[in-house]
C-alpha cells in the first residue's frame, strides 16, 4: 500500500506542475498578441499621422487657391474702381477691395499655421518612423524568445504528460478514478499530507486515532473534514 500512496502523491505533485505548465502555456499567447499590439498601435498612430498630413497639404493646396482668387478679385475691384462714375460705385468697390485684403490677410495667416504644421507633422513621421523601427526589432525579438519558450513548455508537458500516463496505469483503475473524483471536486488536490496533526488541503486538526490509522499505511484514508485522500509526511520521507 505504501507504494500506491506514493504513487497517489507522486500524480499528485505531477499534475500540480501539470497546471502550472499548462496556465503558462495558456498565458504565452496572450504575452505575445500585447507584444503585437504595442506595435500595431504604435504603426496606427503612424497611419495616423500620414493621413493627418496628406488632409493638411490638401488644406494648403485649397487655401493657394483661395488666396489666388482674392488677389484677382482685389485687381478686379482695384480696376473698376478707377471706372466708377458715381460717388456710390466707387465706395462699393473700396468695401470690396477692403474685404478681400481682409480676406487674403486671414488666409495667408491660415497658409503659415498649415504650412508649420506640415513641417510638425513630417518631423513627427520621421521621429515615428524610427521609433517603428526600434519596436519592430524588439517585438520580433521578445516573440522569438516566447516562440522558445513554447516549445519548452511543450516538451515539458508532452514529458510529464508520459509519465502521468505510466503512474495512472500503474494505480489501477478503481484507485485512479477515485483520485480524479476528488481532484475534479476540490480544485484540482485530491491528495493532502499530513503533517503536524493537520490537513495539508482544509489545515483542520485530526483525531490522534485517525493519524495512527493513516501512518500505518494499510489502506488509503480519507479526511473526515475535505475528503481528500490522506497520507502521512513522516511515513513517505522515510519511504522515499
Amino acid at each position: 500500500m505504501i507504494e500506491i500512496l506514493n504513487k497517489l502523491l507522486q500524480l499528485q505533485r505531477l499534475d500540480n506542475e501539470l497546471t502550472i505548465l499548462e496556465n503558462k502555456s495558456k498565458d504565452l499567447p496572450r504575452r505575445i498578441e500585447g507584444i503585437k499590439l504595442v506595435l500595431e498601435n504604435k504603426k496606427a498612430e503612424q497611419d495616423t499621422l500620414h493621413q493627418n498630413l496628406i488632409d493638411t497639404k490638401k488644406k494648403y493646396k485649397l487655401l493657394e487657391i483661395e488666396l489666388k482668387e482674392a488677389e484677382d478679385k482685389i485687381g478686379q475691384f482695384s480696376t473698376q474702381l478707377y471706372s466708377a462714375k458715381t460717388n456710390d460705385q466707387y465706395k462699393a468697390f473700396l468695401k470690396e477691395i477692403e474685404a478681400q485684403k481682409k480676406a487674403k490677410s486671414n488666409i495667408e495667416d491660415s497658409l503659415i499655421d498649415a504650412l508649420e504644421n506640415i513641417e510638425s507633422a513630417e518631423r513627427a513621421i520621421k521621429h515615428l518612423q524610427n521609433e517603428v523601427v526600434e519596436i519592430e526589432k524588439e517585438t520580433n525579438e521578445k516573440i522569438a524568445v516566447l516562440k522558445k519558450e513554447e516549445d519548452k513548455l511543450g516538451e515539458a508537458l508532452k514529458e510529464r504528460l508520459s509519465i502521468r500516463e505510466k503512474i495512472c496505469q500503474e494505480l489501477g483503475k478503481d484507485t485512479l478514478a477515485i483520485y480524479e473524483r476528488i481532484r475534479k471536486n476540490k480544485g484540482g488536490i485530491a491528495v493532502a499530507v499530513v503533517e503536524s496533526e493537520r490537513c495539508s488541503g482544509c489545515l483542520n486538526p485530526l483525531p490522534a486515532q485517525k493519524i495512527l490509522e493513516i501512518k500505518k499505511n494499510e489502506r488509503i484514508h480519507f479526511c473526515e473534514y475535505c475528503g481528500r485522500i490522506t497520507i502521512a509526511a513522516d511515513t513517505l520521507n522515510n519511504n522515499q
